[in-house]
Protein backbone atom coordinates (compact mmCIF):
# COMPACT_ATOMS: atom_id res chain seq x y z
CA UNK A 1 0.00 0.00 0.00
CA UNK A 2 1.29 3.35 -1.15
CA UNK A 3 2.16 6.23 1.69
CA UNK A 4 -0.62 8.48 0.48
CA UNK A 5 -3.23 5.30 0.61
CA UNK A 6 -2.32 4.37 3.99
CA UNK A 7 -2.28 8.29 5.15
CA UNK A 8 -6.04 8.15 3.78
CA UNK A 9 -6.88 5.13 5.47
CA UNK A 10 -5.18 7.04 8.68
CA UNK A 11 -8.06 9.94 8.48
CA UNK A 12 -10.66 7.61 7.27
CA UNK A 13 -10.56 5.85 10.68
CA UNK A 14 -9.34 9.06 13.00
CA UNK A 15 -12.35 10.92 11.44
CA UNK A 16 -14.55 7.90 13.72
CA UNK A 17 -13.65 8.85 16.83
CA UNK A 18 -15.51 10.63 19.23
CA UNK A 19 -13.65 13.67 20.55
CA UNK A 20 -16.17 15.10 22.03
CA UNK A 21 -16.65 12.96 25.27
CA UNK A 22 -12.61 12.83 25.47
CA UNK A 23 -12.90 16.94 25.20
CA UNK A 24 -15.51 16.89 28.15
CA UNK A 25 -13.52 14.78 30.31
CA UNK A 26 -10.69 16.88 30.36
CA UNK A 27 -12.88 19.88 30.65
CA UNK A 28 -14.97 19.18 33.24
CA UNK A 29 -14.88 21.59 36.15
CA UNK A 30 -12.20 20.24 38.70
CA UNK A 31 -12.03 21.75 42.42
CA UNK A 32 -8.94 20.18 44.61
CA UNK A 33 -8.64 22.08 48.10
CA UNK A 34 -5.63 21.48 49.90
CA UNK A 35 -5.83 22.29 53.72
CA UNK A 36 -3.19 21.99 56.73
CA UNK A 37 0.22 24.30 57.08
CA UNK A 38 1.10 27.07 55.62
CA UNK A 39 4.78 26.26 54.70
CA UNK A 40 2.88 22.19 53.19
CA UNK A 41 0.37 24.06 51.40
CA UNK A 42 3.33 26.42 49.69
CA UNK A 43 5.51 22.99 48.85
CA UNK A 44 1.76 21.53 47.47
CA UNK A 45 1.24 24.43 45.57
CA UNK A 46 4.59 24.49 44.04
CA UNK A 47 4.48 20.67 43.37
CA UNK A 48 1.34 20.87 41.72
CA UNK A 49 2.16 23.65 39.10
CA UNK A 50 5.55 22.46 38.36
CA UNK A 51 6.81 21.03 35.29
CA UNK A 52 6.22 21.89 31.65
CA UNK A 53 3.30 24.63 30.50
CA UNK A 54 3.87 25.01 27.00
CA UNK A 55 0.45 26.26 26.92
CA UNK A 56 -1.44 28.79 29.32
CA UNK A 57 -3.24 27.15 32.24
CA UNK A 58 -6.78 28.05 31.68
CA UNK A 59 -8.48 27.74 35.54
CA UNK A 60 -7.25 27.56 38.93
CA UNK A 61 -8.47 24.66 40.29
CA UNK A 62 -6.17 24.38 43.96
CA UNK A 63 -7.77 26.02 46.72
CA UNK A 64 -4.99 26.52 49.70
CA UNK A 65 -6.67 26.25 53.08
CA UNK A 66 -4.90 26.62 56.24
CA UNK A 67 -6.13 24.47 59.53
CA UNK A 68 -7.55 27.31 61.05
CA UNK A 69 -10.02 28.44 58.25
CA UNK A 70 -11.03 24.87 57.75
CA UNK A 71 -13.53 24.96 60.55
CA UNK A 72 -15.16 27.60 59.01
CA UNK A 73 -15.10 26.32 55.27
CA UNK A 74 -17.13 23.13 55.68
CA UNK A 75 -19.14 23.71 52.76
CA UNK A 76 -16.02 24.31 50.57
CA UNK A 77 -14.35 21.00 51.74
CA UNK A 78 -17.54 19.00 51.52
CA UNK A 79 -18.00 20.40 47.69
CA UNK A 80 -14.37 19.57 46.52
CA UNK A 81 -13.36 16.24 44.23
CA UNK A 82 -10.14 15.81 46.25
CA UNK A 83 -9.06 17.09 50.16
CA UNK A 84 -5.27 17.10 50.68
CA UNK A 85 -4.13 17.10 54.13
CA UNK A 86 -0.92 18.98 53.82
CA UNK A 87 1.52 18.41 57.24
CA UNK A 88 4.89 19.86 57.84
CA UNK A 89 6.54 17.36 59.66
CA UNK A 90 8.94 19.89 61.26
CA UNK A 91 5.75 21.62 62.63
CA UNK A 92 4.29 18.49 64.18
CA UNK A 93 0.47 18.64 65.27
CA UNK A 94 -1.57 19.67 68.23
CA UNK A 95 -4.24 17.84 69.44
CA UNK A 96 -6.74 20.27 67.78
CA UNK A 97 -5.05 19.86 64.64
CA UNK A 98 -4.99 16.31 65.10
CA UNK A 99 -8.61 16.43 65.69
CA UNK A 100 -9.59 19.07 62.81
CA UNK A 101 -7.38 16.74 60.61
CA UNK A 102 -9.75 13.47 61.85
CA UNK A 103 -12.96 15.40 61.23
CA UNK A 104 -12.13 16.56 57.67
CA UNK A 105 -10.75 12.81 57.13
CA UNK A 106 -13.80 11.57 57.64
CA UNK A 107 -16.34 14.10 55.12
CA UNK A 108 -17.41 11.66 52.26
CA UNK A 109 -14.70 12.90 49.69
CA UNK A 110 -11.49 11.27 48.33
CA UNK A 111 -8.77 12.69 50.96
CA UNK A 112 -4.79 12.04 50.84
CA UNK A 113 -2.37 13.13 53.40
CA UNK A 114 1.24 14.06 52.16
CA UNK A 115 3.75 14.69 54.87
CA UNK A 116 6.46 17.33 54.10
CA UNK A 117 10.25 18.59 54.65
CA UNK A 118 10.75 14.69 56.56
CA UNK A 119 9.69 11.21 56.70
CA UNK A 120 8.09 11.26 60.41
CA UNK A 121 6.35 13.93 62.87
CA UNK A 122 8.11 15.63 65.58
CA UNK A 123 8.56 13.78 68.72
CA UNK A 124 6.22 16.65 70.80
CA UNK A 125 3.42 16.13 68.03
CA UNK A 126 0.01 14.55 68.61
CA UNK A 127 -0.11 11.29 66.37
CA UNK A 128 -1.61 11.41 62.68
CA UNK A 129 -5.37 10.17 62.29
CA UNK A 130 -4.88 6.72 61.92
CA UNK A 131 -7.04 5.77 58.99
CA UNK A 132 -5.51 8.92 56.71
CA UNK A 133 -1.67 7.98 58.27
CA UNK A 134 -2.24 4.21 56.77
CA UNK A 135 -2.45 6.15 53.13
CA UNK A 136 0.16 8.78 53.75
CA UNK A 137 2.13 9.92 51.37
CA UNK A 138 6.10 11.08 52.00
CA UNK A 139 7.85 13.80 51.01
CA UNK A 140 10.95 14.58 53.01
CA UNK A 141 12.56 17.04 50.43
CA UNK A 142 9.76 19.01 48.53
CA UNK A 143 12.74 20.68 46.80
CA UNK A 144 14.26 17.16 45.43
CA UNK A 145 14.40 15.96 42.15
CA UNK A 146 11.57 12.88 43.11
CA UNK A 147 9.31 14.88 45.03
CA UNK A 148 6.75 16.02 42.10
CA UNK A 149 6.66 12.53 40.61
CA UNK A 150 5.95 11.46 44.81
CA UNK A 151 3.16 13.89 44.55
CA UNK A 152 1.92 12.95 41.41
CA UNK A 153 1.96 9.28 42.28
CA UNK A 154 -0.10 9.87 45.29
CA UNK A 155 -2.31 12.32 43.68
CA UNK A 156 -3.54 10.25 41.19
CA UNK A 157 -4.11 7.14 43.29
CA UNK A 158 -6.93 8.71 45.57
CA UNK A 159 -8.00 10.72 42.81
CA UNK A 160 -10.98 9.19 41.11
CA UNK A 161 -9.73 8.17 37.16
CA UNK A 162 -12.89 10.14 35.60
CA UNK A 163 -11.13 13.14 36.77
CA UNK A 164 -7.19 11.93 35.47
CA UNK A 165 -6.97 13.98 32.72
CA UNK A 166 -9.05 16.83 33.46
CA UNK A 167 -5.73 16.71 36.88
CA UNK A 168 -3.59 16.30 34.22
CA UNK A 169 -4.65 19.93 32.19
CA UNK A 170 -5.02 21.68 34.99
CA UNK A 171 -1.94 21.02 37.03
CA UNK A 172 1.43 20.47 35.08
CA UNK A 173 3.06 18.59 38.27
CA UNK A 174 1.02 15.33 37.49
CA UNK A 175 1.24 15.31 33.76
CA UNK A 176 4.34 13.23 33.46
CA UNK A 177 2.54 10.60 35.24
CA UNK A 178 -0.05 10.71 33.61
CA UNK A 179 1.57 10.32 30.42
CA UNK A 180 3.59 7.62 30.94
CA UNK A 181 0.59 5.39 32.71
CA UNK A 182 -1.64 6.27 29.49
CA UNK A 183 1.27 5.23 27.15
CA UNK A 184 1.90 2.03 28.98
CA UNK A 185 -1.69 1.19 29.27
CA UNK A 186 -2.14 1.93 25.33
CA UNK A 187 0.62 -0.05 24.55
CA UNK A 188 -0.48 -3.01 26.73
CA UNK A 189 -4.04 -2.74 25.26
CA UNK A 190 -2.99 -2.24 21.60
CA UNK A 191 -0.52 -5.80 22.65
CA UNK A 192 -3.57 -7.47 24.28
CA UNK A 193 -5.42 -7.12 21.14
CA UNK A 194 -2.96 -8.02 19.07
CA UNK A 195 -2.44 -11.44 20.33
CA UNK A 196 -6.74 -11.66 21.17
CA UNK A 197 -6.89 -11.26 17.16
CA UNK A 198 -4.14 -13.60 16.67
CA UNK A 199 -5.94 -16.56 16.26
CA UNK A 200 -8.27 -16.13 13.50
CA UNK A 201 -5.26 -14.19 11.33
CA UNK A 202 -3.88 -17.57 11.18
CA UNK A 203 -7.02 -19.00 8.99
CA UNK A 204 -6.25 -18.60 5.95
CA UNK A 205 -9.21 -16.92 4.21
CA UNK A 206 -9.97 -14.77 7.06
CA UNK A 207 -5.88 -13.58 7.59
CA UNK A 208 -5.95 -9.84 5.26
CA UNK A 209 -9.52 -9.03 6.37
CA UNK A 210 -8.59 -9.39 9.86
CA UNK A 211 -5.37 -7.72 9.91
CA UNK A 212 -6.50 -5.09 8.36
CA UNK A 213 -9.23 -4.80 11.17
CA UNK A 214 -6.49 -5.24 13.60
CA UNK A 215 -4.96 -1.86 12.10
CA UNK A 216 -7.96 0.04 12.04
CA UNK A 217 -8.35 -1.02 15.61
CA UNK A 218 -4.76 -0.26 17.03
CA UNK A 219 -4.43 2.94 15.09
CA UNK A 220 -7.75 4.42 16.54
CA UNK A 221 -6.18 3.29 20.18
CA UNK A 222 -2.91 5.31 19.55
CA UNK A 223 -5.04 8.13 17.99
CA UNK A 224 -7.10 8.63 21.15
CA UNK A 225 -3.97 8.72 23.15
CA UNK A 226 -2.61 11.43 21.22
CA UNK A 227 -5.65 13.26 21.73
CA UNK A 228 -5.44 12.37 25.26
CA UNK A 229 -1.76 13.63 25.53
CA UNK A 230 -2.44 16.75 24.00
CA UNK A 231 -5.42 17.77 26.32
CA UNK A 232 -3.77 16.22 29.12
CA UNK A 233 -0.10 19.21 28.44
CA UNK A 234 -3.26 21.51 28.25
CA UNK A 235 -3.39 22.39 24.27
CA UNK A 236 -6.56 23.84 22.76
CA UNK A 237 -9.23 21.30 22.01
CA UNK A 238 -9.19 21.20 17.98
CA UNK A 239 -8.68 17.38 17.67
CA UNK A 240 -7.88 17.39 13.81
CA UNK A 241 -5.51 20.20 14.42
CA UNK A 242 -3.87 17.80 17.48
CA UNK A 243 -3.46 14.86 15.15
CA UNK A 244 -2.27 16.63 11.93
CA UNK A 245 0.58 18.50 14.58
CA UNK A 246 1.72 14.88 15.10
CA UNK A 247 1.29 13.81 11.46
CA UNK A 248 4.40 12.96 10.76
CA UNK A 249 5.37 11.15 13.96
CA UNK A 250 1.88 9.38 13.49
CA UNK A 251 1.63 8.88 10.02
CA UNK A 252 5.26 7.22 10.01
CA UNK A 253 4.26 4.35 12.50
CA UNK A 254 1.07 3.75 10.78
CA UNK A 255 2.99 2.70 7.69
CA UNK A 256 5.56 1.13 9.65
CA UNK A 257 3.17 -0.79 11.34
CA UNK A 258 1.13 -2.02 8.14
CA UNK A 259 4.01 -3.02 6.35
CA UNK A 260 5.61 -5.46 9.50
CA UNK A 261 2.41 -6.62 10.54
CA UNK A 262 1.10 -7.29 7.03
CA UNK A 263 4.35 -9.64 6.53
CA UNK A 264 3.88 -11.19 10.09
CA UNK A 265 0.28 -11.33 10.59
CA UNK A 266 0.15 -13.49 7.51
CA UNK A 267 2.71 -15.88 8.68
CA UNK A 268 2.46 -19.25 10.49
CA UNK A 269 1.64 -19.17 14.21
CA UNK A 270 5.23 -18.36 15.09
CA UNK A 271 4.49 -14.94 13.87
CA UNK A 272 2.57 -14.06 16.82
CA UNK A 273 5.06 -13.13 18.94
CA UNK A 274 6.17 -10.92 17.01
CA UNK A 275 3.02 -9.44 15.65
CA UNK A 276 2.32 -8.67 19.12
CA UNK A 277 5.50 -7.13 20.08
CA UNK A 278 4.91 -4.88 16.79
CA UNK A 279 1.85 -3.87 18.22
CA UNK A 280 3.21 -2.60 21.46
CA UNK A 281 6.66 -0.88 20.00
CA UNK A 282 4.47 0.99 17.49
CA UNK A 283 1.93 2.22 19.93
CA UNK A 284 4.96 3.03 22.34
CA UNK A 285 6.82 4.87 20.05
CA UNK A 286 3.85 6.96 18.75
CA UNK A 287 3.02 7.59 22.49
CA UNK A 288 6.53 8.45 23.40
CA UNK A 289 7.24 11.54 20.04
CA UNK A 290 3.57 12.94 21.16
CA UNK A 291 4.73 13.60 24.57
CA UNK A 292 7.62 14.86 23.32
CA UNK A 293 5.97 17.25 21.68
CA UNK A 294 2.82 18.29 23.65
CA UNK A 295 5.57 19.11 26.36
CA UNK A 296 8.43 20.69 24.15
CA UNK A 297 7.28 21.34 21.22
CA UNK A 298 10.27 19.12 20.08
CA UNK A 299 10.16 16.24 17.46
CA UNK A 300 12.01 13.48 18.29
CA UNK A 301 15.16 13.00 16.38
CA UNK A 302 14.94 9.93 13.81
CA UNK A 303 17.85 8.37 15.30
CA UNK A 304 15.98 8.74 19.24
CA UNK A 305 13.35 7.21 18.31
CA UNK A 306 14.44 4.58 16.07
CA UNK A 307 16.32 3.49 19.53
CA UNK A 308 12.79 3.60 21.40
CA UNK A 309 11.43 1.71 18.76
CA UNK A 310 14.12 -1.01 19.03
CA UNK A 311 13.71 -0.80 22.95
CA UNK A 312 9.73 -0.61 23.15
CA UNK A 313 9.56 -3.51 20.62
CA UNK A 314 11.80 -6.00 22.67
CA UNK A 315 9.90 -4.90 25.80
CA UNK A 316 7.07 -5.55 23.84
CA UNK A 317 8.16 -9.33 23.18
CA UNK A 318 8.70 -10.26 26.21
CA UNK A 319 5.45 -8.73 27.47
CA UNK A 320 4.17 -10.97 24.09
CA UNK A 321 5.65 -14.09 25.99
CA UNK A 322 3.52 -12.84 29.37
CA UNK A 323 0.51 -12.72 27.97
CA UNK A 324 1.03 -16.28 25.81
CA UNK A 325 1.82 -17.54 28.96
CA UNK A 326 -1.08 -16.15 30.95
CA UNK A 327 -3.42 -17.56 28.10
CA UNK A 328 -1.47 -20.88 28.06
CA UNK A 329 -2.13 -20.78 31.89
CA UNK A 330 -5.83 -19.82 31.74
CA UNK A 331 -6.38 -21.58 29.41
CA UNK A 332 -5.24 -24.98 30.89
CA UNK A 333 -7.22 -24.03 34.25
CA UNK A 334 -10.27 -23.37 32.45
CA UNK A 335 -10.58 -26.98 30.80
CA UNK A 336 -13.80 -27.41 29.73
CA UNK A 337 -14.41 -23.81 29.21
CA UNK A 338 -11.87 -23.43 27.04
CA UNK A 339 -13.22 -26.18 24.83
CA UNK A 340 -16.65 -24.38 25.03
CA UNK A 341 -15.02 -21.02 23.85
CA UNK A 342 -12.90 -22.74 20.96
CA UNK A 343 -16.49 -24.23 19.71
CA UNK A 344 -17.53 -20.30 20.17
CA UNK A 345 -14.59 -19.19 17.61
CA UNK A 346 -15.06 -21.98 15.71
CA UNK A 347 -18.89 -21.05 14.81
CA UNK A 348 -17.86 -17.28 14.64
CA UNK A 349 -15.83 -17.86 12.13
CA UNK A 350 -18.12 -20.26 9.85
CA UNK A 351 -20.74 -17.79 10.49
CA UNK A 352 -17.76 -15.28 8.84
CA UNK A 353 -17.03 -17.12 5.81
CA UNK A 354 -20.94 -17.70 5.03
CA UNK A 355 -21.17 -13.89 5.53
CA UNK A 356 -18.01 -13.68 2.88
CA UNK A 357 -19.40 -15.90 0.61
CA UNK A 358 -22.91 -13.88 0.54
CA UNK A 359 -21.14 -10.91 0.21
CA UNK A 360 -18.93 -12.11 -2.76
CA UNK A 361 -22.06 -13.41 -4.68
CA UNK A 362 -23.68 -10.26 -4.55
CA UNK A 363 -20.68 -8.50 -5.35
CA UNK A 364 -20.63 -10.70 -8.52
CA UNK A 365 -24.75 -9.84 -9.11
CA UNK A 366 -24.17 -5.61 -8.83
CA UNK A 367 -20.75 -6.24 -11.29
CA UNK A 368 -22.75 -8.08 -14.11
CA UNK A 369 -25.78 -5.69 -13.62
CA UNK A 370 -23.26 -2.83 -14.46
CA UNK A 371 -21.11 -4.41 -17.37
CA UNK A 372 -22.34 -2.97 -20.32
CA UNK A 373 -24.84 -5.08 -22.28
CA UNK A 374 -22.71 -6.80 -25.37
CA UNK A 375 -24.96 -6.63 -29.25
CA UNK A 376 -25.86 -10.21 -30.54
CA UNK A 377 -23.65 -10.59 -33.70
CA UNK A 378 -24.92 -10.62 -37.37
CA UNK A 379 -23.89 -14.30 -37.25
CA UNK A 380 -25.43 -15.09 -33.89
CA UNK A 381 -28.62 -13.54 -35.21
CA UNK A 382 -28.62 -15.44 -38.33
CA UNK A 383 -28.20 -18.88 -36.52
CA UNK A 384 -30.86 -17.54 -34.06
Amino acid sequence: MSRWSALGNLWATIREIDAGAIRAEAEQPLHIVAVGHDPALAAIDTLAHQGHNRYPLLSRSLTLLSLREAARQTDLLRSADMLILAVDSRIGLTGSDAMALTQIDRLPRPAVLMLLFGERLAATSAPLPPSAAARAVVIPDPDHNSAVRRFAEGFYEHLPATHHLAAARCFPGVRAVYARRLIDSTSMTNAAYALASSLPEQIPILGIPFAAADILVLTKNQAIMVYRLALAYGAPPDFRQRIAEVMPVVGGAFVWRELARTLVGLAPVWGVVPKVGIAYAGTYATGMAAWRWYETGELIPREELVRIVGEAQTIGMAKARELIEQARSTGEATGNTAKEMAGRVADRVGHLVEQARQRSHQTLRRVRHRLPLRRPSASSNDSE
